[in-house]
């Protein structure tokens, strides 16, 4: 006897089950996973790179999300911590699909996937421009950008500036950290 198959699920599929939903999930591979909460530092880390970039946006045409609006990848859907999304044609309630600029704090339950599955997904996103993976351990992020047809990646640290190139934003890394306590 053979195992159960799982049912898998289109993204139109879980597009309405999400609508429903009284928690957030997302759709990776046609599965779709429950989502957990946050720790105390990933909650602040979020919140300050948000605030940057909502400010430095204030009188742009651009946008900026938190984690709870829906992102799709290919036939994935996710909720990103931060993006960023310019193109006006991108106007969808539920869910986005052009962004310009994703942000990923790691946590130790998915910074994997986030450095694996998931990078490849975004990088696949024809307007992505720049993908920014913010460590929670310690003071260290890693931003990967659209060079041409070829992506590059540069890690910083404590005392570098952070450029979002795709926003014109400069922002020192380590004001990614203020008021997070490393334990």
């Amino acid at each position: 006897m053979g195992l159960p198959q799982r049912k898998l699920f289109t993204k139109d599929e879980y597009l309405l089950l999400e609508e429903k939903a009284d928690s957030k999930h997302e759709l990776v591979n046609g599965e779709i996973y429950a989502m957990a909460g946050a720790k105390e530092n990933h909650v602040k880390i979020t919140g300050n790179i948000f605030r940057n970039i909502a400010n430095h946006l204030l009188e742009s045409p651009c946008d900026v999300y938190s984690s709870d609006m829906k992102l799709s990848a290919g036939f994935d859907c996710y909720y990103p911590d931060v993006f960023v999304k310019c193109d006006p044609d991108d106007n969808d309630e539920l869910v986005k699909e052009k962004p310009i600029l994703i942000v990923e704090v790691l946590s130790e339950s998915t910074k994997h996937f986030d450095r694996g599955d998931k990078l490849q997904n975004y990088l696949r996103i024809p307007s992505l421009q720049e993908y920014v993976l913010v460590s929670q351990k310690e003071i260290e992020t890693w931003i990967y950008r659209r060079r041409g047809k070829k992506w590059e990646m540069e890690i910083l640290k404590d005392n570098d500036e952070l450029h979002f190139i795709s926003i014109d934003l400069k922002i020192p890394v380590g004001d990614l950290y203020v008021k997070v306590l490393f334990s």
